[in-house]
């Protein structure tokens, strides 16, 4: 269960990344590619993007919360959008990035 402190932490964290990522860029990349998503008819608002920016990271956070490994990556996914999440040796959250995935590639060596 996470502190007071921690959740202040975290929420100051999210409001954060919410207010400085380019929501725009994104919507302006998913217009151009027509890019829509199952739920909308429509290519998401700013607004929207947000709402689900929140709702990974969120999930992100809930995920590593749960399993609290230390030195630990969680993320959550959808849309585009990706949230990391990532806790310290002592298994609390200690940072959080979004991104948006226009395309991604690795490979392990094992062909």
């Amino acid at each position: 269960m996470m502190t007071k402190r921690e959740n202040k932490h975290i929420e100051t964290m999210i409001d954060d990344i919410i207010e400085n990522f380019d929501f725009q860029k994104c919507r302006d990349v998913m217009t151009f590619l027509n890019w829509t998503w199952f739920r909308y008819e429509d290519i998401p608002s700013v607004d929207q993007l947000k709402e689900s920016a929140r709702d990974r990271i969120l999930s992100a956070i809930e995920i590593a919360t749960k399993n609290r490994c230390n030195k630990a990556t969680y993320f959550s996914s959808s849309g585009g959008l990706k949230a990391n999440v990532w806790v310290n040796k002592f298994g609390h959250v200690e940072g959080l990035r979004l991104e948006f995935v226009l395309t991604d590639w690795d490979c392990d060596g094992d062909a």
